[in-house]
């Protein structure tokens, strides 16, 4: 065997020194023999040093490298397709493995190139496992290609890579890579939802949680610092996410912030896409003393569909004058950028909001303009201040109640005493199962909400006979009696129209205006049959005298909502003016001639407004030649029906009788059934009455309640409670408007609706189930 040739000193860094000859062994130049010099060794920094090289680490014969070269058997680097830049990954062998790319990949990266020509500083063979997952990145330094950047392949970090700083942070580096991956690999995959429908790797994404935690904290009510309690942060990591990173208070306040700006941008986007806003405000007082002003928004989208948004809820710290609170109404609409959009406002009867109204009115009035002119001394303005009509049920109501108000506070006594031990609901529970009766408890009424009486007589007088006997042997004295629990059952059966009718127009998900008509027409029939009843007669008198002091004025929104209703039209207006006048006793000849008269102003103002919509006008089709003899219960189905009714009865341009006068001639539609959508019927016909749908749609999206109001300060009293009272007002109005937003995109307002809230509070009173069952949907 011929001995080996013995090794060369190795060149000093940056190329400086004896450079090895070519009998030294093919590896001594590149493959090209363009006279580009290779070192032999990686040792060069060692022996430059004045130590001694190291041995290879594999194992391997050092010179092996040549007789597979001089054999063929090891690949030659191709530098051409280094210079090219086609890929920038030349492939060498293990043993020598290099990369010579830029930063981005290629063979000239963000000003870096690779080493092609010329001397190169600090390359030989490799001895660190690392290289092999980074790719390095070349500079030009006095004349000569100096390694100063390394890039992981596997998460593209850039680190340091110059000779003097070493290997030891990319081992580690490379280390943690390898780590990630492994653990990566180890997990199942876990997949979710695009937009479109399609499915894609769900990664976890800390900014993401965080947002999401925002909208859990606003949506079930919870502090702001959840996210930042150990309970929670386990809780995740064990049955969740093992990567969760918890958030601060701050931390969580600054991200709520964010969402709520993004949130509110997008609202009030969708809000000006509509052409016309109808508004609800009220007041309300917390038990932490503080007074809040809610400002809810009502419109019809572009898919004809009532939205309802909360817009605003501030803190008002001043007396409730009209002043202040026209001034907080101003506020947010400004704040929205909805002056000239206002249709409406509903409030309820206190005088503050009737003197409010006169500095609202002549503000908001840039919709459809004054009438007759704006130098007119007394005009008439558009803009239609509407009172809640709830709130008119409810006085009337209550005007009935103060005639038996002795036995209401006997029931309330009553329930008041069993409720105080715990060993008299433990007694009534084993009286009730003895009797057969499934064992409940009973909830108090509140005196200022007539239907919280009629929740707590609904459920108390089914158990009449074993609360009786169980409350008159056990509180010393015959509390209750047979006359009662008569008075109960009288005024249960009474007051059911009343709660129904309340129910009815507290609705947000569909138009409540052209409803009200029939509601007061069963009002004003139930107080006209029950005055006959002598035990009802002293009860009914207050409540019709209540009846009449508001509703005698029908007002002229009612009305063109009752009319805009295509089961209805002049027709069916007549015959309900034709049945109040017999109910009430009031006249109503000359309300229907100043009715019809409007109603042309009214449109006249439209065709003035939307007049360039009437050239998309085609011709309708043939209107329905047959009619069922029985339609609307009582309206139609009296004896002595008017005929139909025209709409050309009053003076009107000839552009006014085109359109309006061709739907109130047109027969009445018979679709009587409940499931009828006076919208979506609007929008099929848009096109045969273009101007005439657009009013619709205006009168249409008025609420005639403030019971939306009312649903925002539900929200409000379970996010202002006992332990959150030092919460900003700014924070209550981000947490307040967030859950109602999150609510109004499933569609579930109506849920927190102030109505449903008290029948819960009755009805899950049973003694028989564990307080606080659900059905577990977390809602």
């Amino acid at each position: 065997m011929a001995p080996r040739p013995s090794r060369s000193r190795a060149p000093l860094r940056n190329g400086a020194g004896v450079q090895p000859s070519a009998a030294e062994g093919p590896m001594a130049c590149d493959s090209q023999g363009d006279g580009a010099m290779f070192p032999v060794t990686g040792d060069d920094d060692l022996v430059a040093a004045g130590l001694s090289p190291e041995h290879d680490d594999d194992g391997r014969d050092p010179f092996a490298v040549f007789d597979d070269a001089t054999r063929g058997t090891q690949p030659a680097i191709d530098v051409d397709a280094i210079d090219a830049g086609a890929t920038g990954t030349g492939t060498v062998d293990s043993n020598t493995h290099s990369n010579y790319t830029g930063v981005n990949g290629n063979a000239d990266g963000n000003g870096t190139r690779t080493p092609s020509s010329g001397a190169v500083s600090g390359l030989g063979k490799r001895k660190s496992q690392c290289w092999g997952d980074f790719e390095e990145v070349y500079e030009k330094i006095n004349g000569v290609d100096v390694r100063v950047r390394a890039i992981c392949k596997m998460c593209r970090t850039v680190l340091s890579a110059r000779s003097t700083a070493g290997t030891g942070h990319i081992l580690r580096h490379q280390k943690s890579c390898k780590q990630k991956l492994d653990n990566a690999s180890r997990v199942q995959s876990r997949l979710a939802f695009n937009a479109d429908g399609s499915l894609h790797n769900w990664n976890y994404d800390p900014a993401v949680a965080r947002t999401e935690l925002c909208r859990l904290i606003a949506r079930l009510d919870l502090p702001l610092g959840f996210g930042d309690t150990n309970a929670f942060e386990e809780y995740i990591k064990n049955s969740h996410n093992p990567r969760f990173v918890r958030s601060s208070r701050r931390t969580t306040t600054r991200d709520l912030d964010k969402l709520f700006a993004e949130r509110r941008a997008m609202i009030r986007n969708c809000v000006h896409a509509s052409a016309s806003v109808a508004l609800t405000s009220d007041i309300w007082s917390g038990n932490a003393k503080e007074d809040y002003i809610s400002v809810v928004a009502h419109y019809v989208n572009a898919d004809w569909e009532l939205q309802k948004k909360i817009v605003g809820l501030r803190l008002i710290q001043v007396k409730h004058s009209g002043e202040n609170i026209s001034a907080s109404i101003a506020s947010v609409v400004e704040e929205y950028g909805l002056v000239d959009k206002i249709f409406s406002i509903t409030l309820d009867n206190a005088s503050s909001n009737a003197k409010a109204m006169e500095t609202l009115t002549p503000m908001f009035a840039g919709y459809l303009g004054c009438d007759p002119a704006p130098d007119d001394p007394a005009p008439g303005y558009s803009l239609v201040h509407q009172r809640c009509a709830c709130h008119i049920i409810n006085l009337i109501v209550k005007s009935g109640l103060k005639r038996i108000k002795p036995y209401i506070e006997d029931f309330r006594t009553a329930i008041n005493f069993l409720n105080s031990s715990n060993q008299r609901i433990a007694m009534f529970r084993n009286y009730c199962e003895a009797k057969g009766m499934r064992p409940r408890k009973f909830g108090l009424d509140m005196d200022v909400r007539w239907n919280a009486t009629y929740l707590m007589l609904k459920h108390l007088v089914p158990y009449s006979e074993v609360f009786s006997v169980f409350i008159n042997s056990n509180y010393g004295s015959a509390l209750l009696s047979t006359a009662h629990w008569h008075v109960a059952g009288k005024i249960l059966e009474f007051l059911e129209v009343f709660y129904d009718s309340t129910v009815t127009l507290s609705g947000v998900y569909y138009p409540t205006s052209p409803l009200v008509l029939h509601h007061v027409l069963e009002i004003a029939t139930h107080l006209h049959a029950c005055e006959r009843d002598v035990n009802l007669r002293p009860f009914v008198y207050p409540m019709q005298h209540k009846f009449l002091k508001y509703w005698k004025d029908i007002p002229l929104l009612y009305s063109f909502a009752f009319i805009l209703d295509p089961r209805a039209k002049l027709r069916g207006m007549q015959r309900v003016l034709h049945l109040l006048t017999e109910y009430t006793g009031t006249d109503y000849t000359t309300y229907y001639a100043d009715l019809k008269t409007e109603l042309h102003k009214m449109f006249e103002k439209y065709l003035r407004k939307f007049g360039a919509t009437r050239s998309q006008r085609v011709a309708g089709p043939t209107p329905p030649t047959g009619k069922r003899k029985q339609a609307w219960g009582v309206i139609f189905g009296g004896s002595g029906l008017p005929g139909p009714s025209s709409g050309t009865a009053c003076s009107s341009s000839h552009s006014t009788a085109s359109e309006l006068s061709s739907y109130l001639d047109s027969d009445c539609i018979t679709a009587y059934e409940d499931g009828f959508d006076i919208l979506l019927w609007w929008k099929d016909h848009k096109l045969t009455y273009p101007i005439l749908a657009i009013m619709a749609r205006d009168i249409m999206s008025v609420p005639v309640s403030t019971c939306s109001s009312e649903s925002c300060f539900s929200l409000v009293g379970r996010i202002l409670e006992e332990r959150r009272r030092s919460l900003k007002p700014e924070h209550v109005e981000m947490l307040t408007l967030l859950k109602d937003w999150e609510l109004g995109e499933k569609r579930e307002q109506h849920e927190a609706a102030d109505t449903k809230e008290i029948e819960d509070a009755f009805e899950n009173l049973f003694l028989d189930e564990p307080e606080g069952e659900d059905d577990g949907s977390g809602g």
